[in-house]
């Protein structure tokens, strides 16, 4: 039996299992014209990173303040490009000691990850079977040609012809597995651009794998490319640093066999702060994003809107009185029922005055849409809840011709009650609100910190 060919045959079906595309329109560019990227329903408080696609299922880490890392699952929902409510804690899979994200074959079970090898103290390759329901067999490290053994820290070793750093310089971070079975990772060794670069192996006889090799300056630089991820052998995505020293996406095409030139995607998926970790198939996209510096590393994943009416609803419209009713930010309103992030249809006449007041403080001031529950339920729960109150409200101001980038989201669950200790039905109502506020714009706060910090006294004119 011919084990090489055997192997390629089992995992090239791996990614077609969720029909990553293949055909000629890059996943970014389906969500470039028309949509928004917006916060998924899953995000918490806490860092979400490390993306992987497993089964019908998107698996990503949850770090704490304590820096403490959880791993969860959350179902993909094709129709909203969503993930699925509640996401579920996936205990058997962190027991593997997985550190970043994976890459998973359905067609044999086997997941490949990078792990904390005590034996050569660096992050190497492992795998793992599926063998039950969320059960997996034993980690085992990949033989790959080249690791023979490590020498002191900080030194070079050569090992069939291939050179790399050892301890705490070198390491297998952050692999992916391609539809033709090479395993694409980053690494820092000493062969490379510079710091970490894009690598891969290639699957041999006897369940060894080739030494690795660097994808070539198509991608890598003298600064830090990360988190690769291929769709259809075709599209190489990774993350990079060479921009502005926050993470960038970037795609390089494979053409006639060698991958290109890589480019950066739309200004839609980049911002000013880190975006990185692209995962996509036929019919969805998430990637991890900073650009909500309030509340770090979330998900992210494309949000349609309808242009068309986008545009109607930003013409001019007719202002309401402004002595009829006078209000001041924070702006506390649009109460909800128990349980529920839907807004009463009585609060959107509420909602067309607050965005008409917005027009006045949009040039100088940004605007924080914070959400809240009533004390009822878990914290993890109402988190999640006020969060998709927060979202529902940052929608709506968006259709009606808000700019996304002036605003962001903050979700407080029940922690910032507005009647404490709520008793009556009525105080809890009070308590199920979303409020905004007005922050200065970077530039302004720059602009006023100058102006603080100046010793240049004014001058002073004096006259009999």
């Amino acid at each position: 039996m011919n084990t090489i060919k055997n192997m390629k045959k089992l995992v090239i079906s791996s990614f077609l299992i969720f029909s990553v595309v293949t055909h000629l329109l890059a996943i970014d560019e389906k969500y470039t014209r028309g949509y928004i990227m917006e916060p998924s329903v899953v995000n918490t408080t806490d860092h979400e990173t490390a993306m992987s696609i497993l089964k019908d299922k998107v698996v990503y880490s949850v770090i704490d303040a304590q820096g403490n890392i959880k791993l969860y699952s959350a179902v993909i929902d094709e129709t909203d490009i969503e993930l699925k409510e509640p996401p579920v804690e996936m205990p058997e899979l962190q027991k593997l000691g997985i550190y970043g994200t994976f890459g998973f074959d359905e067609s044999t079970g086997h997941i490949y990850f990078s792990r904390y090898d005590n034996g050569t103290k660096n992050y190497m390759l492992y795998g793992s079977v599926l063998t039950g329901e969320d059960k997996w067999s034993r980690p085992k490290r990949l033989k790959i040609q080249g690791l023979k053994g490590f020498i002191n820290t900080g030194s070079a070793t050569v090992n069939a012809g291939w050179l790399y750093r050892n301890p705490g310089f070198s390491g297998f971070f952050n692999p992916t597995l391609a539809q033709d079975g090479n395993i694409y990772f980053s690494g820092d060794f000493s062969t490379g651009h510079g710091e970490r670069d894009i690598w891969y192996i290639s699957p041999l006889k006897g369940n060894k794998w080739s030494i690795p090799q660097n994808v070539g300056a198509i991608a890598n630089t003298d600064a830090r490319e990360d988190y690769p991820f291929v769709s259809g052998d075709s599209l190489l995505y990774f993350a990079s640093k060479k921009a502005h020293g926050d993470f960038d996406l970037y795609v390089s095409k494979k053409e006639g066999g060698q991958w290109q030139q890589a480019t950066a995607l739309d200004p839609i998926y980049n911002t000013s702060s880190d975006d990185y970790n692209l995962i996509g198939t036929d019919n969805v996209l998430y990637f991890i994003s900073g650009r909500n510096a309030a509340k770090g590393d979330d998900i992210y994943r494309p949000m349609r809107i309808n242009i068309g009416e986008m545009l109607v609803l930003a013409e001019p419209r007719p202002l309401p009185e402004p002595e009829a009713v006078f209000r001041t930010f924070p702006w506390k309103l649009f109460y909800f029922d128990f349980d529920k992030d839907v807004l009463n249809p009585e609060f959107l006449a509420e909602l067309d005055e607050l965005y008409v007041v917005m027009q006045d403080y949009k040039l100088d001031f940004d605007f924080v849409i914070k959400g809240h529950t009533d004390e009822r339920g878990s914290v993890p729960y109402n988190e999640r809840l006020s969060y998709r109150r927060a979202q529902r409200i940052y929608r709506l101001l968006i259709e009606r011709g808000m700019p996304a980038s002036k605003m962001r989201i903050e979700a407080f669950g029940k922690s910032q009650p507005e009647v404490p200790n709520a008793v009556t039905e009525e105080d809890h109502a009070r308590n199920r609100r979303v409020e905004v506020d007005i922050v200065r714009t970077a530039k302004e706060e720059a602009e006023r910190a100058e102006m603080e910090n100046s010793n240049t006294a004014p001058d002073v004119i004096v006259t009999e």
